[in-house]
């Protein structure tokens, strides 16, 4: 099911529980304080927002997850690209050295790290870039010998 067709099912489901409370579509857009038009969008699957779905859930005096009666497949329609799945995995390979690994107890330059994770010397700017964001969150510090950071894990 795409969304379209997911909304399409959403919009009945409100209208037959519309009609099962024997409310016209002008009485929940009095409830609501949306229009009558924004009601009959919202019964065909089309225009809806999030906040208009709540409002009008309230209205009804139903739960949202009552609306949701089988799953959805939650797939996404385009795969990420290249670049965004390499981040991805730098993350991840760089969260078990920091906080899965005792590689960081001794001070360790953005050079070591690369080589550790089989990284190219290209990335080396990335890197600064990830361990510094560990530095802000405390988990780990560094220590400047000249113009050199290395990294180390701070002590809890």
């Amino acid at each position: 099911m795409i969304n379209k067709d997911i909304l399409a099912s959403i919009g009945t489901r409100i209208r037959k529980a519309r009609e099962e409370l024997s409310y016209s579509q002008n009485d929940v857009a009095s409830m609501t304080g949306l229009t009558v038009n924004t009601i009959a969008s919202l019964e065909k699957g089309k225009g809806a927002s999030l906040n208009n779905f709540l409002l009008t859930c309230r209205a009804l005096k139903i739960q949202p997850r009552s609306i949701f009666q089988e799953d959805i497949d939650l797939s996404p329609l385009y795969n990420l690209p290249p670049s965004s799945k390499k981040r991805r995995e730098i993350n991840q390979r760089l969260d078990d050295l920091v906080y899965h690994s005792d590689f960081f107890v001794t001070p360790k330059r953005v050079a070591d790290v690369l080589k550790k994770l089989n990284s190219d010397k290209s990335d080396s700017n990335k890197f600064s870039v990830y361990l510094t964001a560990y530095c802000k969150e405390g988990e780990l510090g560094y220590v400047k010998e000249g113009n050199i950071k290395k990294y180390v894990k701070k002590k809890s």
